[in-house]
């Protein structure tokens, strides 16, 4: 197999905190699948058979995930896994761009120093600075809802706006409380 996608996963204390960052973030993952393509060659090989997905998991320390072990690399199933521990809190208060392009460096830092060869390939592609090329083409993938998304579940039509609209009413209590402040959980 071939390491497809890299994804960070976010388990803060606040339940809210937890679908905002969701919403704001998780984009990333389908956007860098494009940066992956180009070393395609590299991420593939026998270290690691049978694994296409890298998960970066963030939790406050009272989430800590029960089979992740604080700053070191796991594999599971069909993914290598990185659990950190961390205070979440602070990336409610910045932008998603300004969020995404320091978790790329935390977690290409980490993934450079891998054991695996082809995540290190993948860490060097997660260290490659943002242009701002980069960033106009990330920023669309940082909101929710995703009309793309949508299309590709196969909504079209007075179907897909409707379903748009859903999304839209589902998400809007997070995001309302990263624009103004902490809410209760």
């Amino acid at each position: 197999m071939t390491i497809a996608t890299v994804r960070f996963y976010f388990y803060p204390q606040r339940k809210r905190l937890e679908r905002y960052l969701g919403a704001t973030h998780n984009g990333f993952e389908d956007w860098f699948k494009r940066r992956l393509k180009p070393i395609r060659e590299q991420l593939r090989g026998p270290e690691v058979k049978g694994i296409d997905i890298v998960n970066f998991m963030l939790c406050d320390a009272d989430r800590v995930l029960m089979n992740g072990r604080h700053g070191e690399w796991k594999q599971v199933a069909n993914t290598l896994m990185f659990t950190w521990i961390c205070d979440l809190e602070p990336l409610r208060d910045q932008p998603p761009l300004e969020n995404i392009e320091r978790l790329m460096r935390f977690a290409g830092a980490w993934a450079e120093q891998a054991p695996w060869p082809q995540l290190r390939a993948a860490g060097e592609a997660l260290s490659q600075p943002l242009t701002d090329a980069d960033r106009a083409s990330l920023l669309p993938f940082l909101t929710w809802p995703r009309e793309a998304v949508f299309r590709g579940w196969g909504y079209d039509g007075e179907r897909l706006e409707l379903v748009m609209e859903k999304a839209r009413r589902d998400v809007a209590p997070a995001l309302r409380e990263a624009r103004y402040g902490k809410a209760r959980r």
